[in-house]
């Protein structure tokens, strides 16, 4: 599904954690070996084992910083996702075309520049997650980065000049009144 991301990994005993994290909704859940486990808070989970021990699990982050989660026994952290120098590099390009945005475009490019911007940078983040080659990877998301801030100068620019268009013959009529 789109912008639903799922990140596994596995603790040092061989537990197998499944984190899934849906972009639309918020909703997260937490699968334990292949069993999901109870969510009891915004980002706690508790989960009872066949023997009738339960073990809490606590989501840290989120899919574009990077995911951990800590398990309460045998204490221990698993990295389920986490960026690299370059992520964090891609994603603060892809929000950097909302600040042209706002200080020259007003609020509709600063409305505009924010909605492609933040978009860039879930897509880029997603693709940061996937298991695409490296190269091709980051290509993707500099195709992206670029595509969004044409794509929200493209709608800036035509909604101007269909308001100046509007404005124009109102405005003509207006000084023609006036004389």
């Amino acid at each position: 599904m789109l912008f639903r991301s799922e990140l596994s990994a596995a603790s040092k005993n061989g537990t197998v954690i499944l984190y899934q994290e849906n972009f639309w909704t918020g909703k997260k859940a937490l699968i334990i070996n292949g069993t999901p486990a109870t969510k009891i808070g915004k980002k706690q989970f508790s989960f009872t084992a066949a023997d009738g021990k339960a073990t809490f699990y606590t989501v840290q982050g989120s899919f574009i910083s990077g995911v951990k989660v800590e398990i309460s026994d045998p204490k221990e952290t698993v990295v389920l996702a986490q960026n690299m120098w370059y992520d964090w590099v891609i994603l603060v390009l892809s929000l950097v075309g909302i600040l042209p945005g706002v200080i020259f475009c007003g609020a509709v490019g600063g409305f505009f520049s924010a909605l492609c911007c933040f978009l860039a940078a879930v897509f880029n983040m997603t693709i940061a997650r996937s298991k695409m080659n490296f190269a091709l990877r980051l290509l993707l998301q500099i195709v992206i980065i670029a595509l969004a801030n044409a794509v929200w100068v493209g709608l800036w620019f035509v909604i101007v000049v269909l308001l100046l268009n509007a404005t124009q013959g109102a405005a003509a009529a207006a000084i023609a009144a006036v004389l």
